[in-house]
């Protein structure tokens, strides 16, 4: 009789297509992690991220059973402490990406993260950045979520790099329907969401992309940021709109670095760093505080080498000085590192500008502090690049205190920058240390034919490479 019964059962189903990789299908090129979420206490909110990005052939999908939780934006300990955990995850996972979060009564409020600390590039996806998403979502929200992870991973490899520049427009041009009107059943704060995130999509997509395409990207982030901005409301906290004005300054910061003459854009940017920095509380959010401080400074920075206006340079100081508040040179000595490495370019310019040789002389001790944690053994290039500003600097130094002996140093510090860059295959910048070098060499030798008479006869800018 069971042997009866068995002829009418139906047969079990075939395999799907992700129990075995059809022959000639292109094999993921991305591991991404789904953390279990807090708030779900059967997983089954978990699973369904899980089948829902499993369903990208580009990524390769694996649970993990820890929960990451972060309850409180406004404790700097408290996300310093979990964003460490969550790269430690990822670094341990072998992962490009984790996707973590919390699950409640609206829906997903889900998070990035990577294995790196690169915050600082345009759209970077921090703890700050929340994707908000309905409980029971379908493709038009799938889409942005895929398009998210793509925009947030960094790739490490030329094969994940030339990947990421194929998949990103398309997806980003599937989750663009869903920027342009939020459903009204969403709520608030996850229609400003899915602003927010779309922002960063097309941030990196746009730089991603070849300048003829990167424009009209550029432009949907700006909008889709704005579009964000309107649906702030009265009682939402100030840094949420200083975060807004930061992401707006840096997708037109990074249009600005594809323009030949892109002061009115870097003004546009400046303007939008300056209500960052107003916005965002030092106190409760030091490392954003500190980011937007860095970008303001290194903007200020920008334009004056365009346009030579000296007190943007006074403010730049400033801006930049005021970070080292937050990056010590005990906790985070190569951000500090980092950071005075552009206090000394920017005190070069000035002190050049100024002819003022007590600023120049500022710019060579920076340096000199600088390359105590820089080592060429270490951290070649960023050593090179300090011994750039080091060479430039003390040439500015010998020429404005007329043949103050300084020549010989800085043609050391020269030659071994670009010793170190064509070594390492960095044309720009070595052509930049090796025309600073012919500066320095065209100097003491006409110092030695006119017996030390400065000529000031350089006819065009001998600081130019340090730039």
């Amino acid at each position: 009789m069971d042997i009866i019964v068995g002829l009418f059962k139906p047969k079990p189903p075939p395999p799907t297509a992700t129990a075995q990789q059809p022959q000639g299908a292109e094999a993921p090129s991305f591991t991404v992690l789904v953390a279990a979420l807090a708030g779900d206490a059967d997983g089954s909110a978990a699973t369904f991220l899980n089948q829902a990005l499993a369903a990208r052939s580009a990524l390769k999908v694996k649970a993990l059973g820890k929960v990451f939780q972060l309850d409180n934006l406004e404790d700097p300990s408290l996300v310093s402490s979990v964003v460490l955990n969550t790269r430690h995850a990822v670094a341990e996972e072998d992962a490009e990406l984790m996707v973590w979060g919390d699950f409640g009564k609206d829906g997903y409020r889900l998070r990035l993260a990577t294995a790196t600390a690169d915050d600082e590039r345009a759209a970077a996806f921090g703890p700050a950045t929340r994707i908000e998403l309905p409980k029971e979502f379908g493709e038009p929200t799938a889409n942005l979520l895929f398009a998210a992870v793509l925009a947030a991973i960094d790739p490490s490899t030329d094969a994940q790099k030339a990947a990421s520049r194929r998949l990103l427009p398309a997806a980003a041009a599937a989750a663009e329907a869903l920027a342009l009107r939020p459903p009204v059943q969403l709520t608030m704060p996850q229609q400003r969401s899915v602003q927010l995130v779309f922002g960063h999509v097309a941030t990196a997509t746009a730089v991603a992309s070849l300048a003829e395409d990167a424009k009209p990207w550029f432009e949907k982030a700006i909008n889709a940021y704005r579009q964000a901005q309107r649906r702030l409301g009265r009682t939402d906290p100030t840094w949420e709109a200083g975060l807004l004005h930061k992401h707006i300054a840096a997708v037109i910061a990074a249009k600005a670095e594809r323009e030949k003459d892109g002061a009115a854009l870097w003004e546009e940017a400046i303007k939008e760093w300056r209500l960052a920095v107003e916005n965002l509380p030092r106190a409760l959010m030091p490392q954003e505080w500190a980011s937007a401080q860095v970008k303001l400074g290194g903007g200020l920075f920008r334009l004056d080498l365009l346009t030579g206006q000296t007190e943007l340079l006074r403010e730049a100081l400033q801006a930049l000085q005021a970070t080292l508040q937050v990056y010590s040179r005990t906790e985070t000595p190569q951000r500090w590192a980092e950071i005075m490495n552009t206090i000394a370019q920017v005190l070069e310019v000035y002190g050049d500008q100024m002819k003022n040789t007590d600023v120049l002389q500022r710019a060579v001790d920076a340096c000199h502090s600088v390359l105590e944690i820089r080592t060429r053994e270490r951290t070649p290039l960023a050593w090179a690049a300090t011994q750039n500003t080091l060479g430039s600097a003390l040439f500015m130094l010998d020429r404005h205190s007329n043949g103050g002996g300084h020549l010989a140093e800085a043609e050391e510090a020269l030659g071994g920058a670009l010793e170190v860059f064509q070594a390492h295959g960095a044309k720009g910048p070595a052509k930049v240390a090796a025309r600073n070098l012919s500066h320095v060499r065209k100097m003491m030798e006409t110092r030695k034919s006119r017996g030390g008479v400065d000529p000031h006869w350089l006819d065009d800018d001998p600081g130019e490479g340090r730039r």
